[in-house]
């Protein structure tokens, strides 16, 4: 006779204070020519760079996660046909500072007047989450545990051993939604020469697969 067996998915969830600001600049601009998108980058970029040494930060702490400048066009219904519009220029640069909303509204005005096209995006992060990450899955295997043993009695049975247990390893980057700001609007913080703000705690969950004997 075949062992009954039960499949139970557990579930983990941690409540973690973030550590690091986040800032995720940005620019989506069109030009007539290649050779003007190409030298707004140029120029919007040795800016920036001197911006960051002015601060005494490192140039290369601000990343570029994506540049392109393509050749855009649109559809026109009269003549039926793709009309070149221009060349549009999109970057990605982003930046990793400490929790502090002096530093960060240094680096956030610093860096709009350096380049004013500039929209950012500000979110909080916990830049080492491996304890985190052995917390949730703590949590889901008692979750699953704890669901196993509830429905077993229910059933009339024991809980026996474990079976299988289904993990895949996933990359968790645990922060909190983002802030859509406009560098312009930076050139002129507060009297006190910060941002006020206090993130919440991050929210992180995962899940885990378990399959037990029923007794």
């Amino acid at each position: 006779m075949e062992q009954k067996t039960i499949r139970v998915m557990g579930v983990g969830n941690v409540k973690v204070a973030p550590d690091t600001t986040r800032l995720r600049f940005s620019v989506d601009s069109l030009h007539k020519d290649y050779e003007t998108a190409y030298a707004e980058a140029a120029v919007g970029n040795k800016e920036l760079r001197k911006a960051l040494e002015k601060m005494r930060l490192p140039k290369d702490s601000l990343k570029t996660s994506d540049f392109s400048i393509t050749k855009e066009t649109e559809w026109k219904r009269k003549e039926e046909k793709w009309v070149f519009v221009g060349f549009k220029l999109r970057q990605t640069l982003a930046i990793e500072l400490p929790l502090d909303s002096v530093i960060t509204s240094k680096v956030m005005s610093a860096l709009g007047a350096a380049w004013p096209e500039l929209e950012v995006k500000i979110s909080f992060v916990k830049k080492d989450t491996h304890d985190v990450k052995l917390q949730i899955l703590e949590s889901a295997v008692k979750d699953a545990r704890e669901k196993a043993e509830v429905i077993a009695s229910t059933l009339g049975h024991k809980l026996g051993g474990i079976v299988n247990v289904d993990y895949s390893k996933r990359r968790l980057d645990i922060h909190v939604h983002e802030e859509d700001l406009c560098c312009c609007a930076m050139e002129a913080p507060q009297s006190d020469g910060s941002i006020d703000y206090t993130p919440d705690d991050i929210e992180a969950g995962d899940t885990i697969e378990t399959v037990w004997y029923l007794e």
